[in-house]
């Protein structure tokens, strides 16, 4: 089974693309790394647990059942030029949380499917953080 990962794709295309100059390719690296860092954090936000909206728990029961964060410290954001990825390092549960593994077909936990609703969040915010960074490369080239 695969590990959870989200996953982008940017469409670039125009005269200040093809000429492939160091300063273009700096401002995608820079959209990459932006986006990398926003589903990071979008990701932390959601793999955090919380209780059901209201119940309140005692600090002895917060103490017991508290999540020790162990997934989350397992996210590995990686970015090499114009490619960037976030996925769960291998976790061996990553699949059934995320509700890609063959166990949630056979239980009634469909999980959270936290990857995949980033993906399509990181698809949504593209367009604007794109559009900031080559704005900022065109003020340069000009």
């Amino acid at each position: 089974m695969p590990a959870p990962q989200a996953s982008l794709k940017i469409n670039v295309r125009g005269r200040v693309f093809r000429d492939g100059s160091t300063l273009t390719k700096k401002a995608v690296e820079g959209t990459v790394k932006e986006l990398v860092s926003l589903g990071e954090e979008r990701l932390n936000i959601v793999l955090m647990p919380r209780p059901a909206p209201g119940v309140y728990l005692s600090v002895a029961q917060a103490g017991r059942n508290a999540s020790k964060g162990n997934y989350r410290r397992n996210l590995h954001p990686q970015i090499r030029g114009l490619f960037g990825k976030i996925d769960d390092g291998g976790v061996v549960y990553g699949p059934w949380l995320e509700g890609i593994s063959a166990r949630n077909r056979t239980t009634r936990f469909k999980g959270y499917a936290s990857f995949r609703k980033t993906g399509q969040w990181l698809q949504k915010q593209s367009k604007n953080v794109l559009k900031k960074n080559i704005t900022h490369l065109m003020r340069k080239l000009n």
